[in-house]
């Protein structure tokens, strides 16, 4: 596409495009990094919700409440890897 546009526009204006191949301006790479800050997130409190199962002194309450939080977050940490396995998929699919 550049080169078609050296042809009838100013070489400088043109060299100031960004280019889509690069990382920074790459969708896929953007995804990647948000994916693994959401799935860093439920790692880090699914260990929140085990300390709490692990203090909880067999209280009913507490173990009902921290057994949830940890189904809750291993369901979400699921969701995140199947949404990255998936946009993955599509993204090589296509061609980016």
């Amino acid at each position: 596409m550049k080169e078609i546009l050296k042809i009838f526009a100013d070489e400088q204006w043109v060299n100031n495009i960004p280019n889509t191949n690069d990382e920074q301006f790459n969708i896929n790479f953007v995804l990647n990094w948000i994916y693994t800050i959401v799935g860093l997130v439920a790692v880090v409190y699914i260990v929140y919700s085990a300390s709490a199962y692990l203090t909880s002194q067999g209280d009913p309450g507490k173990i009902k409440q921290a057994s949830q939080s940890i189904a809750f977050a291993v369901v979400g940490l699921l969701v995140v890897l199947l949404a990255a396995v998936i946009t993955n998929f599509v993204f090589d699919a296509v061609g980016k």
